[in-house]
């Protein structure tokens, strides 16, 4: 083997020990954020969560990828390597794909959140939706918010007496705390007056831009892949 393609042996297998930390960055990016909005899944409907679970089956396929890579590579095998060639390509156009995915839902997510937040919060502490009732004060609690554009939206429903937030809303929970609050005459003392929708989509928002950073960056990583693969399947195929 001549000094050059042992040179692109061995930056194939650099860039395979590369693509196969990428996976995990890739599972554990897609797992963290499936984790932690998977809770708040009654507001951001499925379609939200489907980037991030994209991230995670691609991350667990690379790691057999990476076996037909370096297996390829030092045997000279252009089976494999061809095999291997052909599945980066699959993963680049899934790593794409989740990464623009990501993306274009950015722009979608305040619409999505706050028609779904409005609409179960018509069903809040209601008999069978003890769901949406445990969402919404885990939502409130950990982001310290009440209502989706503010804490007076509780005024409009029902359950609430038109006077009442959730106990959930308030800066230290104790039971009956929301009681009145509507009317208090100095609310922002007892409970969170901000809204949770724009908390909720700035928190999304953040975590899409790091879900298609890393497509972008395991797309990068896989052309340059691709790149040293096409000059090994041409030396296996066609030895010097």
């Amino acid at each position: 083997m001549n000094p050059g393609m042992k040179l692109i042996k061995y930056l194939l297998f650099l860039f395979n020990l590369i693509f196969s930390v990428t996976g995990v960055a890739l599972i554990v990016t897609g797992a963290v954020v499936q984790s932690f909005y998977s809770q708040y899944l009654d507001f951001l409907g499925n379609e939200l969560l489907s980037a991030s679970m994209l991230f995670i089956i691609v991350g667990i396929i690379i790691f057999f990828v990476t076996f037909f890579g370096c297996c390829g590579a030092s045997k000279e095998n252009s089976c494999m390597i061809l095999t291997f060639a052909c599945l980066l390509g699959i993963i680049l156009v899934c790593g794409l794909a989740g990464g623009i995915a990501a993306y274009v839902l950015r722009s979608d997510v305040g619409t999505i959140v706050e028609m779904n937040m409005r609409k179960s919060m018509d069903v809040y502490s209601l008999s069978g939706h003890e769901g949406v009732t445990k969402t919404w004060d885990g939502l409130q609690h950990e982001f310290r918010c009440c209502g989706v554009a503010g804490f007076n939206d509780w005024g409009s429903i029902d359950v609430m007496n038109k006077v009442n937030v959730p106990d959930s809303c308030c800066k230290t929970i104790t039971q009956h705390c929301g009681e009145n609050m509507i009317t208090a005459p100095r609310p922002n003392d007892t409970i969170f007056t901000d809204g949770c929708a724009v908390k909720l989509q700035e928190s999304i928002q953040s975590n899409a831009g790091i879900i298609a950073g890393v497509g972008i960056g395991v797309a990068v990583i896989q052309v340059k892949n691709l790149n040293l693969t096409a000059i090994d399947i041409k030396h296996a195929l066609y030895p010097l």
